[in-house]
């Protein structure tokens, strides 16, 4: 899991991430075979860039700052639409669900009221919203390396 580590990292120390975009807000997407539905995205443009191809080549690419994407997250959460992040190896990407994405991000900086006024005070859910302690990767790689040895 140390792709999940460093793409946090990369995103936190320049404070953006990359996307690719047919139109403004359309952003692409991919499935799982489960018909899981996520947004693939990159720690720098020139990733993102060497992503682009025949199903994507109409696409742009695209940034956005840390803020704008975790104020994003309640929405996908909403949509059930996760993020992929692209390993940049033959296509493969790491599924993250919206809501550990905000997490991960958050962290310990959580504006509470910013993100009742992005969702409304009442939708607002102060459980869901809240952060993960700063030992966050140990907890969850440790129950990705659970999940895989049940495989």
């Amino acid at each position: 899991m140390e792709l999940l580590k460093n793409f946090i990292s990369e995103v936190r120390e320049n404070d953006m991430l990359w996307l690719l975009e047919a139109k403004p807000g359309l952003f692409a997407m991919v499935e799982d075979g489960d018909e899981n539905s996520y947004i693939p995205v990159w720690s720098s443009e020139a990733e993102a860039v060497a992503n682009i191809s025949e199903d994507w080549e109409e696409y742009s690419v695209t940034n956005m700052n840390i803020a704008e994407f975790v104020g994003w997250m309640n929405e996908l959460h909403e949509d059930e639409i996760g993020i992929a992040i692209s390993t940049g190896e033959g296509g493969q990407m790491l599924p993250v669900p919206a809501k550990m994405m905000k997490q991960l991000f958050n962290g310990m900086a959580i504006d509470a009221e910013e993100d009742k006024k992005l969702v409304g005070e009442e939708y607002y859910d102060e459980e869901w919203a809240e952060g993960i302690p700063d030992n966050w990767e140990e907890e969850y790689l440790d129950s990705l390396d659970d999940e895989e040895d049940e495989e």
